[in-house]
């Protein structure tokens, strides 16, 4: 009897997304930025935009 209620959820197992629980966007001072190389700059940026599109959930946009 023990097994039978404690096995009732029904034929859809429970996922929850943990894909962006990890990451977060990289927030920069204005000297970091003025000290970074170019190369740096646009990494940065390609690693915000991503997080932006993969992980808002439907929230703010992010400054550019």
């Amino acid at each position: 009897m023990l097994i039978t209620s404690c096995g009732n959820r029904g034929s859809v197992p429970v996922v929850v997304d943990t894909a962006c629980d990890w990451v977060k966007p990289i927030y920069l001072t204005d000297h970091e930025i003025t000290a970074m190389d170019k190369q740096t700059k646009r990494d940065v940026l390609a690693h915000n935009k991503a997080w932006q599109s993969n992980c808002l959930n439907g929230g703010t946009e992010m400054k550019q």
